[in-house]
């Protein structure tokens, strides 16, 4: 009785090894071409394809939506090939999320205001800014964008932030930033148009991508 249960043991246990090395059944429709012809019909295909994996019809949705204005884009493309490229981008956005996120955990961001300036016939836009430091290590340096939106989240303007004065931890510190106004910019015009008639239909933002603390670390989203 003995031998028989380890006989069984060692039975069960080359069927679990011989499983799990069998190599997974892939869909056939990954291989297949995305064209204006087959579009809807490619569709259909994957609604009733089994060996299609819930990863595989989540990254290949969210690609479609992501080129749901120009989707010729995608034409002429293995469905494979649209699914690694949508999981290149959401990994880059992870990672984007990420050090947003970590920065964000040792900092804050205020807008406060801007004005208009004119020094000897040359106008400048004054925005002025609070960023508090939250943590309990000082920050040397920090650098974003301030970002102005359309009530629909489309991009108007940005500008480049960088901070290299020292931010006591636990404290928080007004700054300015003055940039030229660029005669000419569509974005510029429409941008100062907006604050001057209706600034509560402009969305401010700080997006990070800079973070150096006193006792030495820091990190970059720009970095390679």
């Amino acid at each position: 009785m003995k031998y028989f249960r380890i006989s069984l043991f060692a039975f069960f246990f080359i069927v679990l090894i011989f499983v799990g090395c069998e190599k997974k059944k892939s869909s056939k429709l990954l291989n297949e071409k995305v064209t204006e012809q087959n579009f809807f019909s490619l569709i259909e295909k994957v609604k009733k394809d089994s060996l299609f994996t819930l990863e595989e019809l989540d990254l290949f949705s969210t690609a479609i939506a992501r080129y749901s204005n120009f989707v010729d884009s995608l034409y002429n493309k293995s469905v494979k090939q649209i699914i690694e490229q949508e999981r290149l981008n959401r990994r880059r956005q992870g990672f984007i999320n990420l050090v947003t996120n970590a920065i964000v955990a040792h900092s804050r961001f205020r807008y406060d205001g801007w004005k208009p300036i004119d020094i000897n016939g040359t106008q400048f836009n004054v925005f002025t800014y609070t960023i508090s430091n939250i943590s309990k290590v000082n920050i040397n340096k920090i650098s974003g964008f301030l970002q102005f939106s359309t009530s629909n989240n489309q991009l108007i303007r940005a500008y480049r932030i960088n901070i290299d004065q020292a931010i006591p931890a636990g404290q928080f510190t007004q700054f300015q930033s003055t940039f030229r106004f660029e005669q000419g910019n569509r974005n510029e015009e429409l941008l100062i148009k907006a604050l001057k008639e209706s600034p509560n239909q402009i969305f401010v933002s700080w997006r990070p991508v800079y973070i150096e603390l006193e006792n030495g670390q820091k990190i970059n989203l720009e970095e390679n």
